[in-house]
């Protein structure tokens, strides 16, 4: 995998193989890696940004199409996700909608999506 890596313009923001300590430096939390992956940044953009996130997303895929599907395809790659960040505020629910463009692009290169979701206080908080 690490000539693979070597040879894509990709921009790898972290790397854990299979078997290796998960966090190498602590001295407290010795859990190790159960498999083998490589995280690329598609987007710079908050969880507050959704709709930029899924506009750079679309841009990277358009310009990376070639390299995407050659990490999907390599030997021993089982999965790749375009994970998406967004907030969701009080009282718990919220929507999403990914485009047309983004869904199609994803397919073509072979990777799923997913929508990771992180809670947030209420900005608008009364005092009781």
């Amino acid at each position: 995998m690490d000539s693979f890596i070597a040879s894509v313009p990709l921009k790898i923001d972290s790397l854990w193989r299979n078997g290796e300590k998960r966090f190498p430096n602590s001295t407290s939390n010795e859990r190790i890696n159960e498999s083998s992956g490589v995280r690329i940044v598609a987007s710079e953009a908050d969880f507050s940004e959704l709709s930029q996130q899924i506009e750079d997303v679309v841009a990277f895929l358009q310009c990376n199409q070639e390299n995407v599907k050659r990490l999907c395809s390599y030997p021993g790659v089982e999965s790749a996700v375009l994970d998406f960040g967004a907030e969701i505020h009080p009282p718990g629910w919220a929507s999403f909608t990914f485009p047309p463009e983004l869904l199609s692009l994803s397919g073509l290169v072979g990777v799923s999506l997913c929508l990771s979701v992180y809670p947030t206080e209420n900005e608008n908080k009364t005092d009781a």
